[in-house]
């Protein structure tokens, strides 16, 4: 579409570092008309912003629901809380599977794409980093094939530093055991905006505050 509206749903996995606004400035680098808003529960999985009702939550502010009808929005994305889609599966699918329904019923645009960012493994856990991350993968294909959503593999790009630069490079990507830091924000966030417009994430301009030139342009590879 010519205007890319985003809404997320989603935990701490997309609030550190604003991944939203991350993702806003590299449309307005790239002159595109693009927009990302985002609903946070931190965190808490899909269920728990389900279950804040149809209209407004208890802080007063939309809750996720009355978002998705709010406007025909081009793309949500579906953010589960950071180890339930690789510990509990049943859960996840189930998870997912109400706000598919619930989207394609209500959002005033029943195509929206819906994206659900593959999560990965905490560091720290590195011998079982590997066999997690696969766990994670496996899990949201299952899911992803039967509900027809799309994928956007950010916990690929987790495993494949780890696979160049073993543990020390992978832990320049985390803030704490799961959270990203800046660099690993911008990485998702090229992600998203490369699978938005079919893109390749490297061909993306600009640097964000705080990074060098360098970081950008190896996070956009990864």
């Amino acid at each position: 579409p010519q205007q890319v509206r985003v809404l997320s749903i989603n935990n701490s996995l997309i609030y550190y570092n604003d991944q939203d606004a991350v993702f806003n400035d590299i449309a307005q680098q790239m002159g595109t008309d693009a927009q990302w808003t985002k609903r946070t529960l931190l965190g808490k999985p899909l269920s728990a912003h389900w279950s804040e009702g149809d209209g407004l939550a208890e802080d007063g502010t939309p809750g996720a629901k009355m978002m998705v009808r709010s406007q025909p929005w081009s793309h949500i994305i579906l953010q589960e809380q950071s180890s339930l889609p690789r510990t509990d599966a049943e859960t996840f699918r189930n998870n997912v599977k109400q706000w598919v329904d619930y989207i394609r019923d209500y959002c005033p645009n029943p195509n929206a794409v819906i994206i659900l960012p593959v999560n990965w493994a905490y560091s720290g856990d590195w011998e079982n980093y590997t066999t997690f991350n696969k766990t994670f993968v496996a899990n949201y294909l299952d899911v992803a094939r039967e509900m027809g959503v799309t994928l956007c593999p950010v916990g690929v790009a987790y495993q494949d530093v780890y696979d160049r630069e073993g543990a020390d490079g992978a832990l320049t990507w985390f803030q704490d055991d799961r959270h990203p830091t800046l660099k690993a924000t911008y990485m998702a966030a090229a992600m998203e905006y490369g699978l938005i417009y079919g893109i390749d994430p490297a061909t993306i301009t600009g640097t964000p505050a705080g990074m060098t030139d360098d970081e950008a342009i190896a996070m956009r590879g990864y």
